[in-house]
């Protein structure tokens, strides 16, 4: 039977950390970032709003009971715009036209709903996976300002105590389904 050698420990000794193997990643993985940067591509579109517009968006966003307004687009049936109101839902729907998504329908349903809820400037919009991206953009469009330059909305202004107007119904538009894929 062999007797079980004691292993001497020193404690006053040093040790030297190698990170060579962690700078050879870090050399080989900072030019396939830069090179991979190149092909992630991001649209944003800008759109710089009256103050007056931003802060009703601001009082929305505090309100306990808001009305929400949301559309679901679907590629076969067209879009449904739901509005909730204290609990209760409204839908309108939109069908296709000849295979198309009717825009100027949307665009005038859109105002109608904005005329009626001045002070909503939110959409929630929750597009079917198979809608063209270009579609959701018109989509859009259509309902971030009013087309025509004689509708205007009423929207109060804190700073003057009265109403002013402006053309923008729904320039902050919400993705509702991120989290579906």
């Amino acid at each position: 039977m062999r007797r079980a050698r004691k292993i001497k420990v020193d404690h006053n000794s040093e040790f030297e950390l190698d990170l060579a193997p962690l700078l050879a990643v870090m050399v080989k993985l900072v030019p396939v970032l830069l090179v991979s940067s190149a092909f992630v591509q991001m649209m944003v579109i800008e759109t710089e709003l009256p103050q007056v517009v931003s802060e009703a968006i601001q009082r929305q966003e505090n309100q306990n009971t808001p009305t929400n307004v949301a559309m679901e687009i679907d590629a076969k049936d067209g879009i449904r715009i739901i509005i909730t109101e204290k609990g209760q839902e409204k839908v309108e729907t939109i069908p296709l036209k000849d295979g198309a998504f009717d825009m100027n329908t949307l665009h005038q349903k859109l105002v109608a709903v904005k005329k009626a809820h001045p002070e909503v400037f939110k959409l929630e919009l929750n597009p079917d996976g198979k809608v063209p991206y270009d579609t959701i953009v018109k989509i859009m469009d259509a309902a971030r300002q009013a087309r025509d330059n004689t509708v205007k909305f009423p929207v109060f202004d804190t700073k003057q105590g009265k109403n002013v107007e402006t053309n923008y119904m729904f320039p902050e538009i919400i993705f509702a389904n991120t989290m579906e894929g």
